[in-house]
């Protein structure tokens, strides 16, 4: 009895802890054969890319090029990061949002909506960028810029 009462109370915390929501998917293999982060079968991600082991790219996600994610990062729905961009930290790029060249988003970022982050632009803090907005070549940090 002891062991079904402790199986029950289990399974909430089991199904909070599934990447990607429980879906379908697999660890990305990186070069070198080191195990990256979790990608569903539905998103895409290319050989040349880099998905760190804490990472989750959900839905219908692409990560293109040499792009790099790394830390606790989740990218999902139809967002894109290609080029050599970088996310990292516990970011999340979501919608049809995309990161591209050689922008980084990091720490607790959110980049959403129809948004761009590109060129050499930096996005890091408790940022928010969405709707519409194109940010190129400029850093901004929890509300202030660089």
């Amino acid at each position: 009895m002891k062991a079904l009462v402790l199986f029950l109370f289990s399974l909430p915390i089991l199904a909070t802890t599934q990447p990607c929501g429980g879906a379908s998917g697999d660890f990305h293999i990186n070069h070198g054969e080191e195990i990256g982060g979790f990608v569903a079968e539905t998103a895409r991600v290319s050989k040349m890319a880099y998905i760190g082991k804490g990472v989750q790219i959900c839905d219908y996600a692409q990560i293109l090029n040499s792009a790099q994610i790394t830390g606790n990062a989740i990218i999902k729905d139809h967002a894109k990061v290609y080029d050599n961009a970088r996310v990292w930290g516990n970011a999340i790029v979501f919608e049809n949002a995309q990161v591209f060249e050689e922008a980084g988003v990091w720490d607790n970022a959110r980049v959403y909506g129809d948004s761009m982050i590109y060129g050499f632009a930096g996005l890091k803090g408790n940022v928010r960028v969405h709707g519409v907005a194109r940010m190129y070549d400029a850093t901004y940090s929890s509300g202030e810029y660089y």
